[in-house]
């Protein structure tokens, strides 16, 4: 099921926000039976600069998807 998700930067100091959409790997076979997990990639990193500024309709979790969200 997909999760929209809003993030605002509510902090009045200079500080940014940095929100980084992560897609999980893909099991993929080894080619002995086994599976190995293929490294998760980054979608999207979208900078919160000023107060008040947030993500859009494009940030969502999924079972597949998740988010890392700093300080810049």
């Amino acid at each position: 099921m997909t999760k929209r998700v809003r993030i605002e930067n509510a902090d009045t100091a200079n500080y940014k926000v940095v929100v980084q959409i992560w897609d999980k790997g893909q099991q993929m076979p080894d080619g002995l039976g086994g599976f190995n997990q293929a490294p998760d990639t980054m979608a999207q990193e979208i900078t919160l600069h000023n107060p008040c500024d947030m993500t859009d309709a494009s940030v969502y979790l999924t079972s597949t998807r998740y988010l890392v969200i700093k300080e810049a």
